[in-house]
């Protein structure tokens, strides 16, 4: 077992818990960026012209560039901190002040808040983006600071990872996916990168605080395949890679507990399931650097992301407000 952080061995716990706020964040933005150039691309197609993502790609908008789903998570955090806790419409009007359309988002993101810029109330719009609302990841993707914050309190994580995703996703599939999201987070946040991961007693937790089905199911699966040699190939026809939320959350959670011991590892992997790459990527970071901290994120991919620093650093300092108020 790799010892991740023996080189932090003097420090105190509350600092070594600062890391891991520090490390969901970013994991989340390193992943995003990392996955982002070949979002939509196949397992086969991804394999056959990089053979593994292992460094920023350029883009026509640069190396690094993050997506609709730091954006958010970035407003999610932003709101939070502000109202030092949840509340509705004060997340939605952040979610609006940070729209740009060039970050990709999905077309029920879109029409959310479009619905909510018109007026229409915080918790209303996402019921009328489809019929039942949509059980896509465009909520899950964002869930790291919920995470993060209320990673002791597990019932307080899923009444607030259900109210948040109610602004865009609010079909049940779509909130459970992201509670199950943020209490991956949570018990990422709670592991000790010091020893081996407890993967059956992980993946146990996830499977009985799951509300659905269909996210039991796939989880259920998890357990079954996580300690065998499967191809990738095997494991996208049983959890898929698509963007509703079912798929890529599960997949999400299997990359990280395929690599615990290494984030590069892990979010490399997710990537090469091809799909929703950049979201999947964005989720097994946010669940990774929960676990492992900053320090275990490759420094080039660090050092790449978009901006110059400038954002990395905002992202740095959400994170680091958000374990303040905590009280951590």
């Amino acid at each position: 077992m790799k010892n991740v952080y023996m080189r932090n061995v003097f420090k105190s716990a509350r600092l070594l818990l600062k890391d891991k706020f520090i490390g969901s964040m970013l994991g989340t933005f390193v992943g995003d960026a990392l996955g982002m150039p070949v979002e939509g691309y196949s397992m086969e197609a991804i394999k056959d012209q990089f053979g593994e993502i292992r460094e920023m790609l350029e883009t026509r908008a640069g190396k690094g560039t993050y997506t609709d789903d730091t954006e958010m998570m970035i407003g999610t955090a932003e709101s939070l901190i502000e109202c030092r806790g949840f509340n509705g419409e004060h997340m939605a009007k952040c979610f609006l002040e940070n729209y740009h359309e060039n970050r990709g988002y999905g077309g029920g993101t879109k029409k959310a808040l479009s619905l909510i810029r018109d007026g229409e109330l915080w918790h209303k719009a996402g019921e009328k983006v489809v019929s039942g609302g949509s059980y896509g990841n465009g909520s899950a993707m964002r869930m790291a600071p919920i995470g993060i914050l209320y990673f002791k309190d597990e019932e307080n994580l899923r009444k607030v990872a259900h109210q948040a995703s109610l602004i865009t996703h609010a079909h049940t599939l779509g909130k459970d996916a992201a509670a199950i999201q943020a209490f991956a987070v949570a018990k990422a946040i709670q592991g000790n990168p010091n020893s081996a991961l407890k993967k059956e007693a992980f993946i146990d937790a996830l499977i009985n605080f799951a509300e659905t089905s269909e996210l039991k199911t796939r989880l259920e699966s998890i357990k079954l395949i996580m300690n065998h040699n499967v191809s990738r190939e095997k494991i996208v026809s049983i959890l898929g890679h698509s963007s509703v939320s079912f798929e890529s959350v599960p997949a999400s959670i299997y990359s990280f507990l395929k690599y615990p011991d290494s984030f590069e590892e892990a979010v490399v992997y997710a990537i090469s399931l091809g799909g929703d790459t950049d979201t999947i990527g964005a989720m097994t970071g946010a669940i990774s650097g929960a676990f492992l901290g900053i320090e275990e994120i490759p420094e080039r991919w660090l050092n790449q992301l978009e901006n110059t620093g400038k954002a990395k650093a905002y992202v740095n300092n959400l994170a680091e407000k958000l374990w303040e108020i905590g009280n951590y």
